[in-house]
């Protein structure tokens, strides 16, 4: 019976020394990465690849972050197609951002123009998730799952909170989400990768939801790169 058990504590400390093992593997595969970029291979360029804006927040417009997306080669090619000889209105613009949510690949990427407390950040993500979920982008129990795992996944940035410089950047694919921040300084404070779909979806969405902060400033700046 001794022998047995042994046997078996003996096989449980191998199993939890391969996922330990595992995991150490993923986590240096990610960190040898390079980090996401705007510029990065399989991203188009030229017009109608990239969106630009800068957020804004008080009555005072007070500047916090600048935004970019850029998209890969077909989502670009659809955006341009739907964009061509048009101007702006609600119907082109539901559209111009069911285009956008579908691109199978796309680099996000804010950079603060001025210090945000981790809680204030997070009650910005809170706002656009919502508006998401209204939309019948995601459901509640994806709202949920995000809204829950926020300060879990940021909880290198609860004392510090982002500074100016600092850039929190979203690589989506079709089948994965890197989410990295860097400091103005370089050094990598978050590096997360994941390979479930949905919250892979729920970045794109909270960008190009009815009502968000940042789908029409996105989306009319696509007037701007046709030209």
């Amino acid at each position: 019976m001794r022998g047995k058990m042994r046997h078996m504590r003996d096989r449980s400390s191998a199993a939890a020394g391969a996922w330990l093992l595992i995991a150490a593997l993923a986590s240096a595969s990610v960190a040898a990465e390079p980090l996401p970029s705007l510029e990065s291979n399989g991203l188009a360029q030229g017009p109608c690849s990239l969106m630009h804006m800068m957020l804004q927040k008080t009555i005072l417009r007070i500047n916090v972050a600048t935004i970019d997306v850029r998209v890969d080669q077909q989502t670009q090619s659809r955006l341009a197609n739907l964009l061509r000889g048009q101007v702006y209105s609600d119907n082109l613009a539901q559209q111009l951002a069911s285009v956008a949510i579908a691109a199978g690949r796309a680099v996000v990427q804010m950079q603060f123009k001025r210090d945000v407390s981790l809680d204030r950040w997070i009650g910005v993500v809170h706002e656009n998730l919502e508006q998401a979920r209204v939309a019948g982008l995601i459901d509640a129990g994806l709202e949920r799952q995000v809204d829950q795992g926020l300060p879990q996944w940021f909880a290198s940035l609860r004392q510090r909170g982002y500074q100016k410089g600092d850039r929190l950047i979203y690589a989506v694919e079709r089948d994965s989400l890197r989410t990295v921040v860097v400091s103005a300084a370089g050094q990598v404070m978050v590096d997360r990768f994941e390979r479930e779909q949905g919250t892979r979806r729920v970045v794109l969405a909270s960008y190009f939801a009815p009502g968000s902060d940042f789908r029409e400033p996105l989306l009319r700046s696509l007037w701007g790169a046709a030209r």
